[in-house]
């Protein structure tokens, strides 16, 4: 396992400057909280609210482009801010053009594993980008958006309600409650256990 110190020296040398980024991500293994307090600090995206979350393993380009608000939860997805198809146009017809756009996105967001969001897209608050989706419009407040390309599938509200409902049926509820965070080492594997035993039974004989 890694040491403190090291784990500490990695993060501040990705932060002060983007060619450790690897390293850091490689050799300090950072979970996505600690992978967003790190951009953050450093200043890469336009602006960045509090309580993001950001897999390290995120494709994201121009982020100088893109505004990320509060409780933004970015998976393992791919953002971009420019259209790479202007290049080739340029070079084909002779033409100077540009193809940028900003990713503009606001309070109380996930986006889920393998979407792709293209430039001069909004997304609104509260909204749910499913995974696989390719987001090429804005995504209205409330919405949860899924598909190629990415289209309103339900809402925000609806989403809440029935992960309320499935939650009450989970024989670890009372342990998600107590939890005074997103993850607590010293509980998860009771929680494992409890899981398992619920989706397959009593586990099988081994031989």
């Amino acid at each position: 396992m890694i040491r403190t110190w090291l784990r500490k020296l990695l993060y501040a040398l990705a932060v002060r400057n983007a060619r450790y980024e690897r390293l850091y991500a490689r050799l300090g293994k950072p979970g996505g909280l600690e992978w967003a307090r790190m951009l953050r600090e450093r200043g890469d995206f336009y602006a960045m609210g509090e309580h993001c979350y950001i897999e390290p393993s995120a494709q994201i380009a121009d982020r100088e482009y893109i505004r990320l608000g509060n409780n933004v939860r970015i998976t393992a997805c791919c953002m971009m801010g420019h259209e790479g198809t202007v290049n080739m146009i340029n070079r084909a017809l002779g033409l100077r053009l540009d193809g940028v756009g900003k990713i503009d996105i606001k309070d109380n967001v996930f986006i889920g594993y393998g979407a792709i969001i293209l430039p001069g897209v909004t997304i609104g608050p509260n909204a749910i980008v499913s995974a696989g989706s390719v987001v090429r419009a804005d995504v209205a407040e409330g919405d949860v958006v899924a598909g190629v390309p990415a289209k309103r599938v339900g809402r925000f509200e609806m989403t809440v309600e029935m992960a309320k409902a499935r939650n009450q049926r989970y024989p670890w509820r009372h342990l998600i409650e107590k939890r005074a965070s997103e993850f607590d080492a010293g509980m998860e594997p009771e929680l494992v256990r409890l899981r398992v035993l619920h989706f397959y039974g009593a586990p099988p004989e081994r031989r």
